[in-house]
This record gives structure tokens, sequence and C-alpha cells, in this order.
């Protein structure tokens, strides 16, 4: 008999499954999703609203995508608990989750994340990823460093992130703000998700996409929690201009500057701890997000006394 799930009692882009996916099952390293069959959404949903347009995907006018939206502010995302997601990941050796997003019309100040385990023990990839208004641009998270990644549901009960892979049953993809907890930020907005590949790295790399778009890179801050300067490596495919910006907890903008564009490579930055007027900021958690045309990303940073 299936394992008893209990939804509603979680926000509706989670649905708690008492019980653990087989170990035995056996997910395909290099399986990609692309969704070029539209009407069709697969088998991902959730609590806001999916099409597949039929146009406009990573492969062109005559491929679709999955589009997730909201027309009113709430949990923005979509999961996935379909059998190709399902079983042991690290016994089929998939060390990373690539996809593709593209935020859809207006820029909305996305900070997308991907989350990957089973209804009682699901993990949080922190990197945020802020993907360019209208085009596609690809992202990774890494599963071979457990310290980058949260656990959103299960905190408390001994259960680790090799575990999570190991039993997985679902991959969440949702728009959320740090601190990351079971509950997501509540936003009004919505982006485009493509190209969905299971790798090693190699495997299915590069195979039938576009010319890889990389947005621009933030490394973790360092040091982090920290109480002086921080340290910030940017890294560029391209010569753009950046945008960086250091947000509260609440959101609210604290610190803003633009760097020129500059070759393709790394630039470290360093950020004094202070606001846009020259004061400290207070102790407490802060996001510091980084953006060019080609899209951004974003990452936690917590200031001690």
């Amino acid at each position: 008999m299936a394992a008893p799930r209990l939804c509603g009692l979680v926000p509706p882009l989670i649905c708690v499954t008492l019980g653990l996916s087989s170990a035995s099952a056996a997910p395909t390293l290099g399986f990609r999703e692309d969704w070029n069959n539209p009407p069709s959404t697969s088998t991902w949903g959730g609590g806001a609203d999916y099409s597949n347009p039929g146009t406009g995907g990573l492969g062109g006018i005559a491929d679709g995508y999955l589009e997730v939206s909201r027309t009113l502010v709430g949990n923005l995302g979509a999961m996935s608990m379909g059998s190709e997601y399902t079983g042991d990941w690290t016994a089929s050796g998939i060390t990373q989750i690539r996809m593709w997003l593209k935020d859809v019309g207006a820029d909305d100040p996305l900070e997308i994340h991907v989350s990957v385990g089973n209804g009682s023990n699901l993990w949080q990839y922190t990197p945020g990823f802020s993907p360019p208004t209208d085009s596609w641009a690809e992202y990774v998270a890494d599963l071979t460093t457990p310290a980058a990644w949260t656990q959103i549901i299960g905190a408390g009960t001994g259960q680790t992130f090799a575990q999570a892979l190991q039993f997985a049953s679902r991959v969440l993809v949702r728009h959320d703000l740090a601190p990351y907890g079971q509950a997501p930020d509540p936003i009004l907005g919505d982006f485009g998700l493509d190209h969905v590949l299971l790798t090693n790295g190699v495997v299915g790399v590069g195979d039938g996409a576009a010319p890889v778009a990389r947005p621009i890179e933030l490394g973790p801050p360092f040091p982090n929690p920290s109480r002086g300067p921080v340290a910030l490596s940017i890294s560029s495919s391209n010569p753009e201009p950046v945008r960086i910006e250091i947000l509260d907890a609440h959101g609210r903008r604290v610190r803003s500057l633009s760097l020129p564009a500059w070759g393709a490579g790394p630039r470290l930055w360093m950020w004094d701890g202070r606001d846009d007027r020259g004061g400290r900021v207070p102790p407490g958690a802060y996001r510091v997000r980084v953006m060019g045309a080609s899209g951004g990303m974003s990452r936690p940073l917590v200031r001690i006394d």
C-alpha cells in the first residue's frame, strides 16, 4: 500500500509523505526534462499556476517549457514527485542538478532555489538563482557540498543530506528568501523552467541545449558570519556591468552599487558593513545579490556584534 500523505497541513508546494523512497529505485544519470510536448506540464505541480506555452523554450519557437506563475501574491514554485526523480541519487552517480531559468515578462525580484529529498527530509540549495528577464541562463546546484544546503523539512531529527539523496522522492524549485524554512516567502511573479538535467557534470551536459549562457556568479561571502569587512567574489563570463545589492531580512535594500563592465573572469569586492548613508548596519540576517543582463545569484550573510 502506498505511504499516506499529509496534504494541506503544510504550504501547498509541499505534500508530506510518511515514509521514505526505496533506495532500490534508481534515477537515470543524464535524465533530462524538456517540456517539448505542449500543453503537458509533466509531473510538476503545487500551489501556483502552471502552463506549457509550446514556444519560447530553450530550443526556440517550436520548443515548450514549464511556466510557473502567480497572479496573486503567494508561494511561487513547482514540485515533481515523478519516478524519474525517485530513488538513490548517490548510487546513480548524480552530483549536479542543472536547469535553465528565465524571468518571464516583467522584471521580478526572483531568488529561485532547488530542493531535493523526501517528505520527512528535504534540503534546499542555499545559493539563490536570479534569472535574466525574458532570456535563458543555466544554473547548477552542486550536490557534493552539503554545507551549501539547508534542511527545510526534518530539522532536528538527525536526518542528513546524504540520506535525503539516498531516499529522494521529489524535486522542488521555488522562490524563497533567507533565512530558509519550510514556508517560502510569497511573491507575485512568474518564471520559466526548462532542460532540467541530472548529471555528474559530464553526462548530458551540452546535449540538445542552446549555447551555454552563464549568469553572474557569486561565491560564498567570507567571512560569514562577519563583524568586519566581507569579501565578495564575483565572476562573469561576459563583459557586462554588475549590480550589487545588500538586503536585510525584510527585503529592504541597505546598500547598492554598480560595477562597470570588465573582461570575463573573477573580481573581488569588499563590503565594509555599511549602508548607503555610511552607517554601520545592525547585526542580523542579510542577503547579497549580484545581477547582470545575463542573470545573477544571491547568498545569505549574517552580521554579528
